[in-house]
């Protein structure tokens, strides 16, 4: 049920080791939470969502999303761009609400905001499953942090830090000392919180913010220990594939769920959009679902059910836990918060709490080259766990970092062409432990907190492990041109006309040999009987 991330890659580890998989999603589009939409489809989302509302709250929320769903745009059909500008900057033309919805098939906006660690289990995963080759990916390109009412550059790379005009030459040399001893684990772990612990390793103001804000992107008070495995991974991640640990997939999040989607076709898996699961039927005698029966009617028999943890009722909890949300925002820009001799930066920006109380947050800024948004804008996504309403929780971010109509003598910064603020439930809380289930159903959880991917390819391989824990999970799938067919007509997978081109031609070079075999065997016989030929005649 449910086309996720977590379900997706399931499906496909099954479908690779051979097993029949049927995977149903009652949306007209993959991905479910972690989909991507154009700009207009977005705008159908949003008009769904809000007609929803007095009706269907309890739908909302069982499906991951929070009824207060706020989206607007700045005042005017017209917004002007910045004040003040140099007559040497070239004019950057005004942007319509209704040119953006012109161009809306050119905009690919994620439901969630992530990166990938270029050294985390998703990009491991996607390596060793070859389902990399369904995608393209693009590096991030710097780390910026919030500081002081501007933006910087977090000097994070060797390059980096000996580049940087932000700190001094003794600061380089206790980041450069500080981060080579976290990544060979020699440091001693002192301190109760990391806040702690970076004072008494005499690191400054000015590293203790790089380090706890942008680097382990924990908070002051997070656990020396949890703080120091964030800093290592981020530091493995280095140098991978670029100056930074990031990578984003060209046209959105959206798609990584789509190619393991993609693999479990493949190899049989079948897929039906806009068809949900009315109901279980249970065996009592060994509490197993036997099967299903579908939104038609139909009874479908399955040896597994694995669902998004939305379809539970609260009649299969064992105890009610609260549900814990994360504030979310989407902005369309018309440059990028801190311009440079490029226009082609993806930005992984950190906004420690603007004041007591506030969330720390994470914005990510994603330039048109990544396929995400039209020429002359920039897409912004911010994210940060909820401690009331999205427009609650950022809309004071929003108003300090970009020109609003709320903002004050922010003339210089990227003016907001339009905005949505939703909440969505935080997917890190699920405990599968804590339910009355069937001993064959298993749940997946939806997007977590987290910046990386990490919760939910963890989730996918427990459940296939539980399921099947002598099988590998998601081996390597072969190359199409390493794939070789038994016969013209193969039911179980059809290859590409490119493919089936390249077989016969394999064939046609293997008949091609053994003819020149059997060539080369009846010369050296004409060979033979022309000797003994010979022999005869000299006798």
């Amino acid at each position: 049920m449910r086309s996720g991330l977590a379900e997706s890659v399931v499906a496909a580890a099954f479908s690779r080791v051979g097993q029949r998989v049927l995977h149903l999603d009652r949306r007209s589009y993959y991905a479910a939470n972690w989909a991507s939409f154009t700009f207009n489809a977005l705008l159908t989302w949003i008009q769904e969502h809000h007609v929803s509302t007095t009706l269907l709250s309890d739908w909302l929320l069982c499906h991951g999303f929070h009824p207060i769903i706020q989206a607007s745009q700045t005042e005017g059909e017209e917004p002007t761009t910045a004040a003040g500008q140099s007559q040497s900057e070239p004019t950057r033309k005004k942007i319509s609400f209704a040119h953006l919805v012109k161009e809306g098939r050119r905009f690919n906006i994620d439901l969630v905001s992530k990166l990938m660690y270029s050294r985390g289990s998703l990009v491991d995963l996607l390596i060793k499953s070859n389902v990399s080759r369904y995608a393209e990916f693009k590096n991030v390109t710097r780390i910026l942090t919030y500081r002081g009412g501007k933006v910087e550059q977090v000097p994070c790379s060797r390059a980096d830090v000996f580049a940087s005009r932000q700190l001094s030459v003794v600061e380089k040399r206790k980041l450069m000392r500080f981060l080579t001893s976290c990544v060979e684990e020699t440091e001693e772990q002192r301190g109760e919180t990391c806040l702690s612990f970076l004072c008494d390793q005499q690191l400054g103001d000015n590293l203790q913010h790089f380090l706890l804000h942008s680097i382990a992107m924990v908070t002051e008070d997070t656990p020396t220990e949890e703080g120091l495995a964030s800093t290592r991974h981020f530091l493995r991640s280095l140098g991978r594939y670029g100056n930074t640990p990031f990578l984003f997939p060209v046209y959105g999040l959206g798609e990584i769920p789509q190619c393991f989607c993609r693999m479990c076709a493949v190899f049989g898996g079948i897929y039906c959009l806009r068809h949900s699961v009315s109901c279980l039927l249970l065996d009592k005698d060994t509490n197993r679902c036997k099967a299903v029966i579908d939104s038609r009617g139909q009874r479908i028999s399955c040896s597994h059910f694995v669902v998004e943890d939305g379809f539970i009722g609260a009649d299969w909890k064992r105890e009610a836990t609260p549900t814990r949300f994360l504030s979310r925002a989407v902005l369309i820009t018309d440059r990028s918060i801190l311009p440079s001799d490029s226009d082609q930066q993806v930005s992984m920006v950190t906004v420690p709490p603007i004041a007591a109380g506030c969330p720390a947050v994470k914005m990510v800024e994603l330039c048109p080259s990544t396929m995400t948004c039209m020429p002359g804008t920039y897409l912004v996504h911010l994210t940060c766990q909820s401690a009331g309403s999205a427009y609650h929780d950022l809309s004071p971010v929003v108003t300090r970092m970009f020109r609003t109509p709320e903002s004050h003598d922010q003339e210089s910064s990227p003016t907001l062409l339009w905005c949505l603020y939703f909440n969505m439930a935080d997917g890190s809380g699920l405990e599968g432990e804590g339910h009355d289930l069937p001993n064959n159903v298993y749940l997946c959880s939806g997007p977590d907190a987290g910046l990386g991917h990490e919760h939910a390819v963890r989730q996918a391989q427990a459940i296939f492990q539980k399921i099947l824990p002598d099988e590998e999970f998601c081996p390597p799938a072969p190359n199409p041109e390493d794939i070789v067919y038994d016969g013209e007509n193969n039911s179980s997978s059809t290859p590409g006309d490119g493919e089936t081109l390249e077989g016969e031609k394999e064939k046609e070079e293997t008949l091609e040999g053994e003819v020149e075999k059997e060539e080369k065997v009846e010369g050296e016989v004409e060979k033979e009987e022309k000797m003994e030929g010979e022999v005869e005649k000299e006798e």
